[in-house]
């Protein structure tokens, strides 16, 4: 309440000055130091006046001081104007760069015939499990079905992101590949290594049935295979980043795969929908 009170009080000693300034001012003689002073003091409490073409009919006949020192403030203002302005632009060619690049990214994707991209956005994911699934916001409506294979962007690479496995009028859930439900036929990158990768539930997932003589390495690709009932050929599965070692009893090599796409933090994703389907 004290610090109101001296607010008050400090806002009223000032309208009190302006008020006796402003009456000295008054009855005072138009010298033109009076008019100067007038002009600045006017200046400051509603430069509006002077901005745009009455700022030189108001400037007119001042002392050059008084000019100058108007002017440099109303060409600071300008410049300040101006550079908010730039910046917002600055951050509008951003964004577009950033779109360009995605559609330049899915338009370089390699689709299966009959296919086209419907980008959806994700509403919501499951808390608990968060390598589960995800809620997007397109269905039947938009052209997806059941099982369309769903792919997502990171950087400049596209990724499997999973599957769809319910499909609503406006809305599909959406079953990432890092769930233990889901799985997709791969290749190693460089060879002719064919394998299962498999979700478990986690940030990691399991590339099982490796040839037994086979020999990958951490590092490289995988990609899906041409065998994948889902998925189309060479999209990017992941990276393998462990080599398990070799169950003697178990006729096939087994390795850890990180997803190429960070799944615990998509937000937009494309679907690959029938292209009769997406026709309105």
């Amino acid at each position: 309440m004290s610090g109101m009170t001296r607010d008050t009080r400090g806002a009223n000693i000032l309208l009190l000055v302006f008020a006796s300034v402003s009456l000295l001012l008054l009855s005072l003689p138009l010298t033109a130091k009076v008019h100067a002073v007038r002009a600045c003091l006017g200046y400051l409490l509603n430069p509006v006046p002077y901005y745009g073409s009455e700022a030189v009919e108001r400037l007119a006949g001042l002392p050059a001081g008084a000019v100058r020192l108007i002017s440099q403030d109303l060409e600071f203002e300008q410049l300040r104007k101006e550079s908010q302005e730039r910046a917002l632009l600055v951050g509008e060619i951003e964004s577009l760069r950033h779109e360009n690049a995605r559609l330049l990214t899915a338009l370089g994707m390699k689709l299966q015939a009959g296919r086209i991209v419907r980008w959806s956005r994700v509403m919501e994911r499951d808390p608990i499990h968060w390598h589960r699934s995800v809620m997007v916001d397109s269905g039947s409506e938009d052209g997806v079905s059941l099982n369309a294979p769903v792919v997502g962007i990171q950087g400049t690479e596209l990724g499997v992101i999973g599957r769809v496995i319910e499909v609503g009028a406006r809305t599909s859930k959406v079953l990432l590949l890092t769930d233990e439900l889901s799985a997709a036929a791969g290749t190693i990158q460089g060879t002719e290594w064919e394998g299962l990768v498999q979700g478990q539930g986690s940030a990691r997932m399991r590339m099982d049935y490796l040839p037994v003589d086979a020999v990958p390495q951490t590092g490289v690709l995988v990609h899906t295979s041409p065998t994948s009932a889902t998925f189309p050929p060479g999209l990017l599965v992941g990276t393998v980043t462990q080599v398990f070692t070799r169950d003697p009893f178990l006729a096939f090599q087994s390795v850890e795969v990180t997803p190429a796409v960070h799944l615990s933090a998509i937000k937009e994703l494309m679907i690959l929908v029938p292209e009769r389907s997406a026709q309105p």
